[in-house]
């Protein structure tokens, strides 16, 4: 008690959303922690009751968009002088738009966005739970929230640094035993290798050509990757990055952790096999659901607390990283700038808890009327379409301003329910897209995606030339201490990009996000010596890409000193 005592105590007077000087491992591990790496695999069990593993590529075409921001943007947070990553607003940007979009940003994550992006793992976990203790889908959800409730007292940044890493040792710990058991109750890796080679189900990654599903998956990597993901960190993982204590502490938390795991996602994408192929999915209506019931039926009864253990622990470290993350955003941010800027810490930290309660009680909400995983998922990359080029650029063209990110934010939540409406009621919309579905043989929502990320992007380009850019001090100021590189001409000291450096080793990592499912087969299929090969390619793609970056930000480094 006296150690729960002190922990809210030290919560109350430090504070909650800010810390520095942080090691890189510890940085590292709480990004993994925070990945969603336990929804994965309920995906692919979907996909493959379905019979189209190939859809997993709305997920999976992110590889490149998480290259991207390792080699182009990671390195640029560590000397951004400010607290919280959306005070970067008023470094980046000037007047009356910094403040609006200032504002806004705060109220639309902390209000809208984060709630939902935690109604994910609240409804993932509950269908977990729903499975392992027998109770009712809504009930579970009601009880995930009352947890994430009362963990919001123990909530601060740099105790969820330190956790995190502490998590993710017992989540490890938890999944080998699980693992274990599960392939000893079930026969083994060569038994499940043979029936899957024995196999009618459609296991095939690559979508066939002229498919559907090939030609959304088309969209996927050529599209969605930049257009409906923000790619330069302007989320927790910003925060995190900027208590590093050096650009290469920020590579290694970036990089190693993401080895160390490498083994544990082959594996672990092994379960959801296993549980079609032995007909553990057989007869549940929710093929999200499915793959839990490979835990229920294959373990004994008492390994099933485990089970719910290992679930839980990713969902409260990402559920607890976001709900940190919305709480700076609607007390530092909003609050602090906007009402009170005279607010002590003391009652800071606890508006905060009350801001990180709201937060987490409306995901409960969200996640009691969400149908699916698949559903939240399409809804969020909808509303984000066409606004991560604004977020890239902003680092590396001058040109672009608060009224271009604003514009863009508002476009991208506004067209999507308007778009959908047209398709429903306008007969012109209608055969236009219906047209384009039977032409080129693909589904509505690909399509969306084009179409709202060509709207959006010509929304804010508009708006930026139409309005007057950032002022010139704000621009030499963020120029001469981020000297980020880019189309900067009309400011000195805007220094380089290193691009070759950094296009080659995005090149790489993306080539090695998808070997990593090519190794994950051989290992599946049985085929141990191409496993082997493949997984060595990999371990020598990731050391040569990490390598290029290391020299990237050592010349980067050099460049800010001049």
């Amino acid at each position: 008690m006296k150690r729960l005592s002190k922990t809210l105590r030290q919560n109350f007077t430090t504070n909650l959303f800010y810390t520095k000087n942080e090691r890189w491992w510890l940085i590292g591990f709480s990004m993994l922690m925070a990945s969603s790496i336990m929804i994965e695999p309920q995906l692919i069990c979907e996909a493959l009751v379905k019979g189209q593993l190939s859809d997993m590529w709305l997920y999976w075409s992110a590889v490149i968009g998480s290259s991207c921001s390792v080699s182009f943007f990671a390195h640029l947070w560590r000397k951004v002088p400010v607290k919280t990553e959306n005070e970067f607003l008023f470094f980046r940007y000037s007047g009356k738009g910094a403040k609006v979009l200032h504002t806004f940003r705060s109220l639309y994550l902390g209000l809208v966005i984060i709630p939902f992006l935690i109604s994910f793992s609240v409804l993932a976990f509950s269908k977990i739970v729903c499975f392992v203790i027998g109770i009712a889908l809504r009930d579970a959800i009601m009880l995930a929230t009352l947890l994430f409730v009362l963990l919001t007292f123990f909530n601060s940044l740099k105790s969820r640094l330190r956790m995190d890493f502490v998590l993710f040792i017992v989540f490890l710990s938890l999944f080998c035993i699980i693992t274990i058991s599960l392939f000893n109750h079930t026969g083994g890796l060569a038994h499940l290798a043979t029936t899957v080679q024995s196999s009618k189900i459609n296991f095939s990654i690559i979508p066939s050509i002229g498919s559907k599903t090939f030609n959304a998956f088309l969209v996927f990597i050529l599209v969605q990757w930049w257009s409906a993901s923000v790619l330069d960190y302007p989320d927790m993982n910003g925060q995190k990055l900027m208590a590093a204590n050096s650009s290469n502490d920020l590579v290694k938390s970036v990089f190693l952790p993401s080895l160390a795991v490498v083994l544990f996602r082959v594996v672990l994408f092994t379960l959801p096999f296993l549980a079609v192929c032995y007909g553990y999915t057989n007869g549940i209506a929710d093929s999200e659901l499915a793959f839990t019931n490979l835990f229920a039926k294959a373990l004994p009864s008492w390994m099933l607390a485990l089970v719910a253990l290992l679930f839980l622990i990713p969902f409260i470290s990402l559920a607890q990283n976001m709900q940190n993350w919305g709480g700076s955003l609607l007390i530092e941010n909003f609050y602090k700038h906007t009402i009170n800027p005279h607010l002590s810490d003391v009652k800071a930290n606890k508006m905060g808890i009350v801001a990180m309660i709201y937060i987490v009680v409306v995901a409960g909400g969200i996640a009691l009327y969400a149908a699916n995983l698949v559903g939240i998922t399409k809804y969020l990359f909808a509303i984000t379409a066409g606004v991560g080029p604004v977020f890239m650029l902003r680092w590396y063209w001058w040109r672009i301003n608060a009224w271009s990110q604003l514009s863009a934010m508002v476009a991208a939540l506004v067209y999507p329910p308007i778009l959908d409406a047209l398709f429903e009621n306008n007969a012109v919309v209608n055969h236009f897209i219906t047209t384009i579905e039977h032409t080129y043989n693909i589904e509505y929502y690909p399509i969306k995606i084009v179409i709202l990320t060509i709207v959006v992007c010509l929304t804010w380009l508009v708006v930026t030339f139409c309005t007057a850019p950032t002022d010139s001090k704000t621009l030499v100021t963020f120029s001469t201490t981020i000297k980020p590189g880019g189309f900067w001409k009309r400011y000195a000291n805007s220094g380089k990009t290193f691009s070759k450096l950094r296009i080659l080793a995005l090149l790489l990592q993306t080539g090695n996000g998808f070997l990593l499912y090519f190794i994950f087969w051989n290992f599946l299929i049985g085929s141990y010596v191409l496993f082997i090969a493949l997984l060595l390619l990999f371990v020598l793609g990731f050391f040569v890409s990490y390598q290029l970056i290391q020299k990237a930000n050592a010349s980067y480094d050099l460049e800010l000193e001049k």
